[in-house]
């Protein structure tokens, strides 16, 4: 079969998508569907003209009480997609109810009684940044604000006004979905978001004028500052991705789903299912901000090197906006577990995570990609802090009685930590749920999805290169 390049789309969650694109539809919005996206912005927000020559290059988007509803990124292309499960925040939690206010800027009450009245998969239904409100300078109640940038010049003054003194900023990227590692920045890094608990930028890289420095300075000393923590779903394969083109070290990541699995499995005392699978992010907004998450692909998959329309804006700025609150939400459940575990290390360190001041978790991330979700039977119950010092100590217990017996191997390359999640992802979504139907299917393997993957996004590589990177020890070539 075959197919024209403008139908034949290839994506990291999915493979190869051989449906074309359906035409968009801003109903969703409150708009007309005759309306163009122009037309929509006009109605939608507020535009601010930067000192670029006049250009509109930086808008401040101001959502109306009246659109609750958002689309929202699933953590970039795979991140929403990569993980094998799925466990429950509190099984006990009152999701009817707003989340725990764990910022100042929290969720719109009214906003969020009509999300929750609305039907089920209705464009008001689901989770968005437009539904916060915070404090403004003269006391009223302000929404979140969105930075549309579209040069470096603006990035770098938003970058520098409003998000070098914070200490937790959300993080994504957005791409255009076949691009190769060869097409240079603007189809590999077309837009980076960023977030704090009052505003959001969007740095359209794709968009900047040409002749322009497409790395922001302010941008890369905000990334690779290690005081400043971002946090995101999957945020190490977005990091890769800022080094590899853009010459980005980033520093100070937190892994979103390595916080949610120990908060999530230390309230059930169940110590044995923390590890490093990754868990989507619309999950977790379901979970601990109690709304679901538009995982619709018509955006994601859309063209991110032309100018943002009015659903790409909210889509992007709703993921980036995500991670902020999920990070708060998650930090406030942390905190009142008793024995409460520190803080994940920050996911470029490649250190385990730690149950409790003293004792680490080893994970073994080849074996935990590759596993299928297991069917949970009953309901898991938060034990009291009692029970759970009893579990937790011997848990550390029995991981110390095999931890020498351990082998010592080789820091992963970060390829394959992107190759294995990819293949999680695209097992999850394109694997047989059937055992017997899934035994009588040609589906490859993790491990040749993996080294798929690797070979399909390092385009140069042979065959004897793959192989020597994924295999310990190195694999030798034959003469």
């Amino acid at each position: 079969m075959t197919t024209s390049p403008s139908s034949q789309l290839w994506h990291p969650s999915r493979g190869i998508s051989f449906s074309p694109t359906p035409a968009k539809s801003w109903s969703w919005l409150g708009f007309s569907d005759k309306a163009s996206p122009q037309e929509a912005a006009t109605e939608e927000s507020q535009h601010d003209v930067s000192a670029d020559g006049g250009e509109k290059q930086c808008a401040s988007t101001h959502p109306s009480d009246k659109a609750p509803a958002a689309h929202s990124n699933d953590a970039l292309a795979t991140a929403d997609e990569a993980a094998v499960d799925s466990p429950v925040l509190d099984p006990h939690e009152n999701t009817s109810d707003p989340p725990y206010p764990a910022l100042e800027w929290k969720v719109s009450e009214p906003l969020f009684r009509a999300a929750k009245s609305a039907a089920p998969g209705t464009p008001k239904s689901f989770w968005s940044y437009k539904m916060y409100r915070g404090p403004g300078k003269d006391g009223s109640e302000q929404p979140v604000k969105v930075h549309y940038c579209k040069s470096r010049h603006t990035a770098d003054r938003v970058c520098e006004q409003y998000f070098m003194n914070e200490k937790v900023i959300g993080f994504d990227l957005e791409w255009v979905a076949e691009a190769s590692r060869f097409q240079g920045i603007r189809r590999n890094v077309s837009l980076i978001q960023l977030a704090s608990p009052s505003r959001i930028a969007l740095f359209h890289v794709a968009c900047f004028p040409k002749g322009d420095n497409l790395v922001s300075p302010m941008l890369k000393k905000i990334m690779e500052d290690s005081n400043i923590t971002k946090v995101g779903v999957w945020i190490k394969g977005d990091a890769t991705r800022l080094r590899t083109h853009m010459d980005i070290n980033s520093k100070g990541l937190m892994e979103l789903s390595h916080l949610y699995k120990l908060v999530t499995h230390s309230k059930t005392g169940d110590y044995k299912s923390i590890n490093k699978k990754l868990i989507p992010l619309a999950t977790q907004v379901e979970q601990c901000l109690h709304l679901p998450m538009f995982k619709g692909t018509n955006v994601r998959s859309s063209d991110w090197t032309r100018p943002l329309s009015i659903d790409q804006v909210i889509y992007s700025a709703s993921d980036a906006y995500a991670g902020v609150q999920l990070y708060a939400t998650l930090e406030h459940h942390r905190k009142q577990l008793d024995p409460c575990p520190p803080t994940p290390h920050h996911a470029e360190l490649n250190l385990p995570i730690r149950l409790t001041d003293g004792s680490d978790l080893e994970t073994s991330s080849d074996e935990e990609l590759a596993e299928q979700p297991e069917a949970e039977d009953d309901q898991p119950q938060t034990l009291s802090p009692t029970a759970r010092r009893r579990l937790l100590k011997a848990y550390v217990q029995l991981k110390q009685s095999v931890s020498g017996a351990e082998k010592a191997v080789r820091p992963k390359d970060a390829r394959v930590e992107t190759a294995e999640a990819w293949a999680a992802a695209f097992k999850k979504e394109n694997q047989p749920t059937d055992p017997v139907e899934w035994a009588k299917s040609d589906c490859a393997s993790p491990y040749e999805l993996r080294a798929y993957h690797i070979w399909h996004t390092n385009k140069g590589l042979s065959a004897a290169d793959v192989a020597g990177i994924l295999r310990n020890p190195p694999w030798l070539q034959k003469p």
